[in-house]
């Protein structure tokens, strides 16, 4: 399986159903009878969806890896019974 970077995020079935998804839409464009039109028809049911999702996943990703709760509590403070020696 694929991993997006150092964040991990399994992105190899994706992969695999965008490009299978091009290469209908690629195969179909090329019956099309102008050029103009196979590439109008490619662009706008290939490249657009493709590119609409990607950038709906990428907006999801956050910017970077996220300290665990175990952390964010160490990192929050002590607690209000805390005596001095334990600050």
């Amino acid at each position: 399986m694929l991993s997006c970077g150092s964040r991990g995020y399994n992105v190899g079935a994706m992969h695999l159903v965008i490009t299978a998804w091009l290469f209908v839409i690629g195969t179909m464009a090329l019956t099309s009878p102008t050029v103009l039109g196979g590439l109008a028809f490619f662009l706008a049911a290939g490249a657009a969806p493709v590119a609409f999702y990607a950038w709906v996943r990428l907006r999801r990703l956050p910017p970077g890896p996220r300290p665990s709760m175990r952390q964010q509590r160490v990192d929050r403070g002590d607690d209000p019974d805390a005596g001095g020696d334990q600050q």
